[in-house]
């Protein structure tokens, strides 16, 4: 009887104790956190980049369940460099030499790709056939130091024609003031960013194309596609922790871009309703694009090298001293 008590409380021991094994090395499963919501800046500037938006911006797609995009149009170019030059912005685009400094200071961006190509003419009511025929004019400009200046200053030198001798150039302080000062006669030579070509025109039958400046950039300079005016940039850190979300963003906004560009009447209404400053007339008609389709960095890394070349022989500060690396460019 007590052997069999025995085996009976060995038995019971070595039960316990197995149980007591089991619970020692089964793993505890950590409770799953969740994922905090988080929103994501995206600035962009009034005009013809916001164009590119607008579609994105009106219909606010759900591009990840835990990321909300806070879209701004920056009215003033001032109050977006601001934004970009203190890191505030997550997702931007810039005019393509504020890309460069940006990168040359260090703060972290990469540019996805080109937003808009060059998108400004020399318009005149003349009958201009030659640079030569500049000799001696008067020319109304803006951006006094910056993207529009750089490039007629450039292209006027490789064409024969001396700016700072040959020509007078005057500079009014906006693209917003070309359209009034062409339009009342006070100048009939003057270089137009689209759309406000597309006004001007429809307003003064005899209002001419002379140059298209980004066709007369790839004559001089060899660039392919001409000079990439604005970028679309993405915080580096943004890249690396919502890999997935900057995919499927950039994959939205392609197709915003090109939707813009394929549906000129219903981007007029966007207009409207986003407030744009854009007449939706205009918009309706249709409004020059260049180089629609190129939009991939990876495809048009040669034609930025041209442009920040350009600018550092013209004026170095403009993008932060010297021409950035290949690690400024995000390829997927």
């Amino acid at each position: 009887m007590k052997r069999k008590i025995l085996l009976f409380v060995s038995i019971a021991i070595i039960s316990i104790m197995a149980i007591g094994c089991q619970k020692e090395t089964t793993p505890t499963k950590k409770p799953i956190e969740p994922i905090e919501p988080k929103t994501v800046k995206f600035y962009y500037q009034d005009g013809t980049p916001a164009l590119t938006v607008a579609k994105l911006a009106k219909e606010n797609p759900d591009i990840d369940k835990n990321i909300t995009i806070d879209y701004q149009m920056q009215k003033s170019p001032d109050l977006l460099v601001s934004e970009i030059l203190k890191e505030g912005a997550d997702i931007a685009i810039v005019p393509s030499n504020l890309a460069a400094q940006a990168f040359n200071k260090d703060l972290s961006y990469k540019v996805i790709g080109t937003a808009t190509w060059g998108s400004m003419y020399l318009t005149s009511t003349e009958d201009i056939k030659s640079f030569q025929d500049l000799k001696g004019k008067e020319i109304y400009t803006f951006g006094k130091g910056l993207t529009p200046d750089l490039v007629l200053r450039y292209i006027l030198s490789k064409n024969g024609v001396e700016p700072d001798s040959d020509v007078k150039i005057t500079y009014l302080n906006s693209a917003a003031e070309m359209g009034p000062a062409f339009l009342s006669g006070k100048t009939n030579l003057a270089v137009l960013p689209e759309p406000l070509l597309s006004v001007v025109t429809t307003k003064k039958e005899d209002a001419k194309i002379i140059f298209d400046l980004n066709e007369e950039w790839s004559n001089a300079s060899g660039a392919e596609k001409g000079f990439p005016q604005s970028s679309l940039i993405i915080k580096t850190d943004l890249i690396e922790e919502d890999k997935e979300f900057v995919e499927k963003f950039i994959k939205e906004y392609e197709a915003s871009r090109k939707w813009a560009i394929e549906n000129p009447s219903e981007l007029g209404e966007y207009v409207e309703e986003l407030e744009i400053s854009v007449a939706k007339e205009i918009v309706k008609k249709g409004i020059r694009w260049t180089n629609p389709e190129n939009f991939n960095i990876k495809d048009s890394i040669p034609e930025y090298e041209t442009y920040y070349k350009a600018i550092l022989d013209f004026e170095p500060k403009f993008i932060g001293g010297k021409v950035p690396s290949e690690e400024l460019y995000f390829e997927k």
